[in-house]
């Protein structure tokens, strides 16, 4: 076991939704020294804690000069939540999402490695699985529905087969549906908090099942499972709650106090459906002892504030 405290910290996507909420945790409640390496194509400087450094990088660039950037750092941990993580831009630009969640996430583990870091968390996601009734564990079928999908598992399988031929420590960890502040991507719940808005009248895709889970209980249950869990492994990590996407509006029309109508709209249908995403942290929680403390409704609550606060807007399409 390890301790990821008083340490030098890399995170990558660290200007990014989950993983300046990651940052924070690390500086706030670690007492980390934290470089933040982000392109900024989705994320945002604002989101850089002050007390973390920064530097611009792409993991799809130099694997060699991002060794160089973790020796110099003095890096010890290396968290990647770096990712083309909107599902929609694989129909349509396959390779590069390839070339970003698989193998740009390859360039980091080699670098990492190279450069003596302890341990790396490469963020995965639930999408590599197929449609499963009932909680999903990790023994599950993995039968993806997307290039997105199959990008992650390649990165997963990676993971897996560098630890046993070459020793690369490194976890995977399957994130499931996440939603709070700084949302950076149109996801389903920054959208219909944004319809209902301007009005009763919302257009939603596929009514499907999701397990969502609060940002900052999930990165702090990341730590400790890079702390705690096996190297070579995956885990999944999910609230094990869930509800369905139509459900879900009807939640967040009664904490905005809307009415909610819903139509269908044709654009937003995924072409080849999951219908049914929820974790089975069992594996999990057989080796961290956090858990999630904030309920569904709180996260809610917390992630419509943002958008009040945020001027009625989120940060998806600006600088």
């Amino acid at each position: 076991m390890i301790e990821i405290r008083n340490s030098k910290v890399c995170v990558i996507g660290g200007a990014g939704f989950l993983g300046s909420h990651l940052v924070d945790h690390l500086i706030d409640d670690r007492n980390c020294d934290v470089l933040v390496l982000d392109n900024l194509i989705s994320g945002h400087k604002k989101f850089v804690h002050p007390k973390a450094k920064f530097e611009w990088f792409d993991i799809t660039g130099s694997e060699d000069q991002l060794r160089k950037i973790f020796e110099h750092h003095g890096t010890e941990f290396v968290f990647n939540y770096a990712a083309e993580p909107y599902i929609p831009v694989s129909f349509e630009r396959p390779l590069h999402v390839f070339n970003i969640n698989a193998f740009g996430a390859l360039k980091v583990m080699n670098a990492a490695q190279d450069a003596g870091v302890k341990g790396i968390l490469q963020v995965s996601s639930a999408e590599i699985y197929g449609n499963v009734d009932g909680k999903i564990n990790e023994d599950a079928q993995v039968h993806p529905h997307s290039t997105y999908g199959v990008a992650k598992a390649a990165i997963d399988y990676a993971v897996q087969a560098r630890w046993r031929e070459a020793g690369t420590p490194v976890i995977a960890m399957r994130q499931f549906n996440c939603l709070g502040e700084r949302e950076t991507h149109e996801y389903v719940v920054p959208v219909i908090i944004e319809q209902l808005a301007k009005g009763s009248k919302i257009k939603l895709g596929n009514n499907s099942f999701r397990d969502f889970q609060y940002a900052g209980d999930a990165v702090r249950m990341a730590v400790e499972l890079l702390e705690k869990g096996q190297f070579g492994e995956v885990y999944n990590m999910g609230s094990e709650d869930g509800v369905t996407i139509y459900e879900l509006a009807k939640m967040i029309g009664n904490i905005m106090d809307t009415e909610v109508d819903i139509e269908v709209d044709p654009a937003r249908v995924r072409p080849w459906e999951i219908w049914h995403l929820q974790s089975d942290n069992a594996k999990l929680y057989s080796v961290i002892e956090t858990r999630p403390k904030t309920t569904l409704e709180q996260a809610l609550k917390k992630t419509i504030d943002y958008y009040y606060e945020n001027g009625c807007r989120w940060d998806y399409g600006t600088l």
